[in-house]
């Protein structure tokens, strides 16, 4: 009886194992669709951050905002070698967009700044290094260097106060204004609504004087003064508003 028993048990347990290995395992679930690779979303990231530095005056970036959206069509669909292909494109396209405008503005800027006279020994270095950038390749660099420099020079003014026996002329040929008397009409031209008649001035005056004033309005000053002639009896006084207003 026992061994009847212990032939059943095998017989039950064997029958058991069979059942087990003709059963199929349950089918795994499906895969969530995997995200981007990180190179992907990387050079898509860095691509976004060269298109969103764009600002005034450069806001111009080709056609990175496409290639772009091409690359994250592609990373969407799995194909990551493509999307970073795209990304790097659109990276560079941008770069390329926005130096090639910086260095088109940084060189007007350089015209303009070459321009102005009586810059300080700082303000000359700046010049010099803003220049050796715009002619490294460094275009944005020299750009804001020479955006602030020139509005510098375009502001920068001092007050003189008329004491008794100056003139326009002897003003302008003062160490600390132009060193030049000839550069007179600069004067001049930037105090038209507090002198009537460039040869009259009085004490207590206090006048404008443009420290740095471009070459060409310097020299047109020289000019003038060379060619106006002496005062007499305000005879002078429609040449002189005439100059300042930008005639000849």
């Amino acid at each position: 009886m026992k061994n009847f028993l212990k032939q059943s048990a095998v017989l039950m347990l064997a029958a058991g194992l069979l059942a087990g290995c003709a059963t199929k395992p349950a089918p795994a679930p499906a895969a969530a669709p995997q995200p981007a690779a990180a190179a992907t979303t990387q050079a898509i990231s860095d691509a976004q951050a060269v298109v969103a530095s764009a600002q005034a005056p450069c806001t111009d970036t080709g056609n990175a905002a496409d290639l772009i959206a091409q690359a994250q069509a592609a990373a969407q669909a799995g194909d990551n070698a493509k999307a970073q292909q795209l990304a790097t494109q659109a990276k560079q396209a941008a770069t390329d967009a926005l130096n090639a405008c910086y260095c088109a503005k940084a060189k007007d800027l350089l015209s303009q700044a070459q321009g102005y006279t009586g810059l300080t020994a700082d303000q000359q270095s700046r010049l010099s290094q803003a220049q050796q950038d715009e002619t490294n390749g460094n275009c944005k660099g020299a750009y804001d260097t020479l955006s602030a420099l020139v509005s510098e020079l375009q502001a920068a003014r001092m007050t003189y106060s008329v004491v008794r026996g100056d003139s326009l002329w002897r003003i302008a040929g003062k160490s600390d204004v132009y060193g030049n008397p000839y550069q007179w009409p600069l004067i001049y031209k930037a105090n038209t609504d507090k002198i009537k008649h460039a040869d009259l001035i009085y004490p207590k005056q206090d006048l404008t004087v443009m420290k740095n004033p471009a070459k060409a309005d310097a020299d047109s000053a020289v000019e003038y003064a060379k060619h106006r002639g002496a005062w007499r009896h305000h005879k002078a006084d429609k040449k002189d508003q005439k100059w300042a207003a930008g005639g000849n």
